[in-house]
């Protein structure tokens, strides 16, 4: 929970690079009394937010499900569909940062900036949200080469918020806990898991549950269900008699772009190319 002075509201927006430059954003947004934020939309470009105050869901194009509350990290991806719900009673208040292509990619190519794991968990001290009101005075009072002078501390700041030390996983989760979790994420891919209510139903807290699940399997429950239902793909592929827009229906997908996007993305391959 943040302890300090919240900001107050505000966003700037500036270009950095010449000739053609780059989109980047910083702000502090208020949005109490809102319920719905992003409705299955895709950002054109990649936003990393830090949640101060409030409640609310992210979900995934393929409905799976991650609670919002302070201290949650969560991504806008480029191109990638998501929906972020928000408690219209919980005074949501959050800090963001747009960066630029050329920056996102640096964080994606060093496995920081991961559609796999859209949200992540740190503390929201009141240093780090000073970082983000110091960046926002710089956007609006630098010079253009000033500014480009910030993009190391720009980078800084997204790795601090992305780059963090996962915490020891908690005991007292049992193995037959993370079994059953693993059949619920690699069957019937139709159907969104919503695992915060499995880990409710089995008397856990889900942030306990995912640290453990990882230290178990080397991944988190979000990237689990991606390789069994890609896993599912490659065999259905190997099957001529099925269209690729088929397969794409049979696991789920919202349409065949969305299902070749993704296999693309983590096969290194479009699912014609699999195929061949």
């Amino acid at each position: 929970m943040f302890s300090g002075n919240f900001p107050e509201p505000f966003i700037v927006f500036r270009t950095i690079g010449a000739p053609a430059g780059e989109r980047f954003g910083v702000g502090v947004m208020d949005k109490s009394g809102l319920s719905s934020d992003y409705t299955n939309r895709a950002h054109p470009g990649y936003v990393l937010v830090l949640l101060l105050r409030g409640r609310g869901v992210y979900r995934t194009a393929e409905g799976d499900a991650f609670a919002l509350e302070p201290g949650s990290v969560f991504q806008r991806f480029r191109g990638v569909p998501h929906t972020t719900e928000v408690d219209p009673s919980s005074n949501w208040l959050e800090c963001f940062i747009e960066l630029g292509e050329s920056v996102a990619a640096l964080l994606a190519n060093y496995a920081l900036a991961d559609p796999a794991e859209p949200v992540r968990r740190i503390s929201p001290v009141s240093s780090l949200v000073d970082r983000f009101t110091g960046l926002g005075e710089s956007f609006r009072t630098a010079s253009d080469a000033e500014l480009l002078r910030q993009l190391p501390s720009i980078v800084e700041l997204a790795m601090l918020c992305l780059g963090g030390k996962e915490e020891p996983a908690p005991r007292g989760i049992p193995r037959e806990l993370i079994a059953a979790a693993c059949a619920l994420l690699g069957r019937d891919f139709r159907r969104p898991v919503d695992l915060g209510e499995f880990c409710r139903r089995n008397g856990c807290g889900y942030e306990n549950f995912r640290k453990r699940f990882k230290a178990e399997l080397g991944i988190s429950p979000h990237r689990y269900r991606i390789r069994r239902r890609l896993d599912a793909a490659c065999a259905l592929l190997i099957r001529p008699e099925l269209s690729i827009g088929e397969i794409a229906e049979r696991l789920g997908y919202a349409s065949q772009y969305e299902f070749s996007a993704q296999f693309k993305r983590y096969m290194g391959c479009p699912p014609s190319g699999y195929r061949q």
